[in-house]
């Protein structure tokens, strides 16, 4: 069974995220597929699926077998980040700890390199709160020009360097991934033993 999931929240990139694990003893639910599409409401979903010939065949091809759910709301803020964090985890922005690719923590400490978009780099200071802005967008990479962020892929495309630090876990550099305070989807995915993979156009969106 393939369940399609959209919300009016933006978030930033087409995501896909697939999860292949076994399925759950009282559902026959074995595969679950995220798309999201940046700026695309549940209005323009209905819009652009509806009609003898719909302009998004493909998505209209899933909706005929989805579950279209109309009551969502979206993330307040809402853009890329928060709005994606709300999908994948089911958590408010504050709840999440993400506001915005770019925000402010008063607690972990400065990346040890300036980032590509010009977050400084600065000393952390072990066992207390520092403060520094983060970035979790293409400034992380190793070269930002490139899709891949120059490095081999995913978490090789990601410098550490330019990672903000947890001043409380020996200023160990803080991924995407370990920034976020809820759980998610995938990680629930990965402890039943099962399997994600996902697809977005920055390296930090993992």
């Amino acid at each position: 069974m393939l369940k399609l999931l959209h919300s009016s929240a933006a978030t930033g990139a087409l995501a896909l995220a697939l999860s292949a694990g076994a399925a759950h003893a009282d559902t026959d639910i074995r595969h679950v597929l995220l798309i999201s599409i940046d700026g695309m409401h549940s209005l323009d979903f209905i819009n652009c699926a509806a009609g003898p010939v719909p302009s998004c065949p493909n998505l209209a091809a899933l909706k005929r077998t989805a579950i279209d759910y109309l009551d969502a709301s979206a993330s307040k803020p809402s853009d890329s980040f928060p709005g994606l964090m709300a999908i994948v985890s089911g958590g408010s922005p504050r709840t999440v700890g993400a506001f915005y690719d770019v925000a402010y923590d008063r607690v972990l400490a400065p990346p040890t390199i300036t980032t590509g978009n010009g977050v400084a780099g600065g000393a952390c200071v072990p066992g207390q709160p520092n403060g520094t802005t983060t970035e979790y967008e293409e400034g992380i990479s190793f070269d930002q020009s490139k899709l891949d962020g120059g490095g081999d892929a995913g978490i090789a495309s990601i410098n550490p360097l330019r990672l903000p630090r947890d001043p409380y876990h020996n200023c160990a550099p803080v991924y995407p991934w370990n920034f976020v305070r809820t759980n998610t989807i995938f990680g629930v995915i990965h402890q039943a033993g099962g399997y994600t993979s996902w697809f977005d156009k920055h390296p930090a969106h993992s």
